[in-house]
């Protein structure tokens, strides 16, 4: 077991006057000082026994927070040891800091996902946050060894019941969820894995899209200029996506300078794949009202977080009688729909408009617009 001392640091210190305790041990020879946040004068410390002196309450508080910060850093070494994982004066320190040694499902994700920062996109960790955000309204003080497929039942129920969160929201959750879990399992803070046993949600998400009268409702709306401005802006931005057919993350991150002989070229971020989409003239129009002036930087500025503009385009589209769960992904699936309705099922065409990296991505979009297929050719009935 780790020798662990209770000292002050080296210096000049009057008999009267306190000083600071730290935990002293040593790692791969290298010395190492933690400090308890305790102070005790010479006539109050014990240096043998590694105690404060004394029957008093004061006496009995510090000496258990000097017991806790042993038992920390011996908690530390011990899961260490359980997992194989080699520590390093990095390493301990960063497992010590973590809040209450690492017990907490909100506070190891986060340390985790701190860990991921450096090879994951911003939007990927922005993502996670907001799960993680869930859990913890969730369940405050959620610990590890209280997820069991019980627990996980129960929040998925709360997710559909309370949130409203589709199932496929649903799964994308409990999967990152898992992912940091089993991060926990490797670092041996856990043993049991409550996920094996978990049914998922089967169902398919829902495609929402809108039709071309529905749009030419919303391009009226946003032409009246009656809404509220964070509407308006919300308004505008849907627009921008549906004549664009951009996803909203990688309608964020645009700059002005990708946008150049009546294009906008950009690299997606969630595949990689470059795109090259031509401005149609509604799409042109919102691009001068974005830019107004401006030469460079990103394009569209000051927009709410994405389930923030998910409430308010909602609203927008509640107040255009458009009674359908409109998001910002349903102004993608608006300009794939149309696109592929206009150009006789160019599939082809579409999957490079919308950057996917297969063309069997894209093959959703022929089976929503089946009924408007069937409706074309019902115009050669009764011809016979």
């Amino acid at each position: 077991m780790q020798k662990i001392q209770l000292m002050r640091r080296p210096g000049n210190f009057s008999k009267t006057s306190s000083f600071q305790l730290y935990a002293v041990f040593t790692l791969d020879r290298e010395r190492i000082s933690i400090r308890t946040g305790i102070e005790v004068t010479h006539e109050e410390w014990d240096k043998e026994k590694q105690i404060i002196k004394g029957r008093s309450q004061s006496a009995k508080d510090r000496n258990l927070i000097l017991s806790n910060v042993r038992a920390r850093i011996t908690d530390v070494f011990v899961r260490a040891r359980l997992s194989g994982t080699t520590l390093t004066k990095a390493r301990f320190l960063e497992e010590y800091q973590l809040p209450g040694a690492c017990t907490r499902f909100v506070d190891f994700a986060r340390h985790h996902l701190k860990e991921l920062s450096r090879a994951q996109r911003p939007e990927t960790i922005r993502h996670h946050e907001t799960i993680i955000a869930k859990v913890e309204a969730y369940a405050p003080g959620l610990e590890l060894r209280q997820i069991t497929p019980e627990w996980i039942q129960g929040f998925m129920t709360y997710m559909r019941d309370k949130l409203y969160n589709a199932p496929g929201t649903i799964r994308k959750c409990i999967g990152i969820m898992r992912a940091h879990y089993y991060a926990a399992i490797r670092a041996g803070k856990v043993t049991e894995n409550p996920f094996e046993s978990v049914k998922m949600p089967k169902d398919a998400p829902a495609i929402v899209f809108l039709t071309e009268d529905e749009l030419n409702t919303l391009i009226r709306l946003y032409k009246d200029g009656t809404l509220p401005d964070n509407e308006q802006v919300a308004l505008r931005f849907f627009l921008f996506m549906t004549f664009t057919g951009m996803h909203i993350s990688d309608a964020r991150s645009l700059q002005i300078e990708q946008i150049f002989g009546g294009e906008i070229h950009y690299q997606r971020l969630k595949t990689g794949t470059k795109v090259s989409v031509p401005l149609s003239k509604p799409a042109a129009l919102l691009v001068q009202i974005y830019m107004g002036g401006r030469h460079r930087g990103k394009l569209i500025r000051d927009l709410p977080s994405d389930q923030g503009y998910n409430r308010l385009i909602k609203k927008v589209a509640t107040k255009a009688g458009i009674c359908k769960a409109v998001s910002a992904k349903a102004a993608r699936h608006t300009f794939a729909t149309l696109y592929y309705k206009k150009n006789s099922g160019d599939l082809g065409t579409l999957s490079k408009l919308l950057g996917h990296v297969s063309v069997s991505t894209t093959m959703v979009y022929a089976h929503i617009t089946k009924d408007m297929r069937q409706e074309g050719i019902s115009a050669f009935d009764g011809l016979m």
